[in-house]
């Protein structure tokens, strides 16, 4: 155990002993008492995070699915709303619905009206897990700052939700650094620490709403009330929420004069000590280390924020999985396809060529896809002495969304078959795109050989007439 900034952080793992003492309590909850002197007040979190998907941003056809009358979401913030619960907003939904302007459904656009008007909590990109994202090296670690680029919501808008699975000593002092003002904390998480939600109650909550749940959810709802209140959370991930079942356990349980209260983040201030259970350290590296890739390679663009925001939100979307049993799968799945920078910056060598001078020049294309201009470094080598390249790196300036050709001028050593290795690179050497190598076969002394046989033909053609010419002058007439 540690202390950082008055704050003390502990790893533990749950024991048989844990697990007994959470089934004792669920005793002590049944049998609370029913004649409690005040009415029961429940402050409830309800989430409402994107579905991972292949694009950063949900199409206009989710959106219409999802928010229309009888959509989950619909089911779920009307719910939530009639019964003064809190919603916890992905920004990346409100960035969706924004992004599409006057195309957004008009479903989507009024859902999300409706959303902001209930003064919602807003989460980072798809939930992130803000102790994930400051497991790097402090200049590489993601700022409020950065979040609110990549979604448009105000960086001091934006609250961490902890999932206890990330995070080591330094994670509180580092995510007050990177300007996170309050996080949704449980008590399982932060032990110690006042107005926290209740993970046991919230445990029985998730397992009486998942879909295909058989839970008597009137019975549950009989056993919180006489509990006397607390502060609950609907699952982190929405696809774990049967809408119609979380509609009825709320309807279940704000009766009978039990009231809701507005669920209040904790300010980071006020937070004590912090538990981690098993922390995936292995697959949270490598997905830091990607990110640090892409920060370092978004230097190429006069604008990095055109390579760097798609990146970054794709990167938030796996750290918010972090509690699901496909977290490391996605981790590598996410660093394998990301593995260039193609997407951006592309170039072409053409076909396989070849050479019948001393002296060509090969040409090579660069490719800017991006609305922002964009330098790099091109490189070709070859791969054998066959053939020299006078000037085998050339720095490119490459127009936004635009191409540019450059030309390597290179001499014959020799003649047989030989490959050339390209390659793109920023001013620091970092690999932008995989090689691609082209075939070059090398004749070079077939410049001198046509000469010398058209010379030679046209020497016999004239040396032929001329003896024609003579023949037919001695002829008698």
């Amino acid at each position: 155990m540690s202390a950082v900034g008055g704050a003390e952080v502990r790893r533990a793992r749950v024991g048989p002993s844990i697990l007994l003492a959470l089934m004792l309590s669920l005793v002590g909850i049944s049998t609370a008492n029913a004649a409690a002197p005040h009415q029961a007040t429940f402050s409830v979190l309800v989430p409402i995070v994107a579905p991972a998907g292949s694009s950063d941003l949900l199409t206009a056809e989710e959106l219409s699915a999802l928010t229309a009358p009888g959509g989950s979401w619909s089911v779920l913030a009307r719910a939530a709303i009639s019964h003064g619960a809190t919603l916890a907003i992905d920004s990346r939904i409100v960035t969706s619905v924004e992004s599409l302007g006057s195309d957004a459904p008009a479903v989507a656009t009024s859902w999300l009206e409706s959303v902001k008007q209930s003064g919602p909590v807003y989460l980072p990109w798809g939930n992130a897990d803000p102790f994930v994202l400051a497991m790097t090296n402090p200049p590489f670690r993601v700022s409020t700052i950065q979040l609110s680029e990549i979604s448009g919501i105000p960086a001091g808008s934006i609250v961490g939700w902890p999932s206890g699975l990330g995070g080591n000593d330094r994670s509180l002092r580092a995510i007050q650094q990177l300007g996170y003002t309050s996080l949704i904390t449980d008590d399982e998480n932060f032990p110690d620490t006042p107005g926290s939600i209740s993970h046991e109650i919230s445990t029985k909550v998730a397992e009486a709403i998942a879909p295909g749940s058989t839970t008597d959810i009137r019975a549950l709802a009989m056993r919180l009330r006489l509990a006397g209140g607390a502060v609950v959370a609907f699952p982190r991930d929405t696809h774990a929420i049967d809408s119609r079942r979380a509609t009825a356990l709320l309807d279940a349980l704000f009766v009978n004069g039990t009231r809701a209260r507005q669920f209040t983040p904790t300010s980071v201030a006020d937070v004590g000590t912090f538990v981690v259970h098993d922390v995936p350290e292995v697959p949270i590296r490598l997905l830091m280390m990607h990110h640090r890739m892409d920060r370092l390679v978004s230097s190429i663009a006069m604008d990095p924020t055109v390579i760097s925001t798609p990146r970054l939100r794709r990167l938030c979307v796996v750290a918010g999985g972090i509690g699901g049993p496909n977290f490391a799968a996605n981790v590598r799945s996410l660093v394998r396809n990301e593995n260039s920078y193609e997407e951006f910056v592309s170039f072409s060598l053409g076909s396989d060529f070849t050479v019948l001078a001393n002296s060509t020049e090969l040409p090579l294309t660069v490719t800017n896809s991006t609305s922002s201009d964009v330098t790099v470094v091109a490189t070709v080598n070859a791969t054998s002495g066959i053939v020299r390249i006078e000037k085998p790196t050339q720095k490119v300036l490459v127009p936004a969304e635009s191409s540019v050709q450059v030309t390597f001028p290179m001499s014959s050593v020799a003649n047989g078959r030989t490959s050339l290795r390209a390659t793109l690179n920023t001013t620091t050497g970092l690999p932008i795109s995989e090689p691609a190598f082209v075939e070059m076969d090398v004749q070079a002394q077939w410049e001198g050989v046509t000469l010398f046989v058209f010379v030679g033909l046209v020497s016999a053609m004239l040396g032929i007439g001329i003896i024609r010419q003579v023949r037919d002058r001695r002829k008698p007439r």
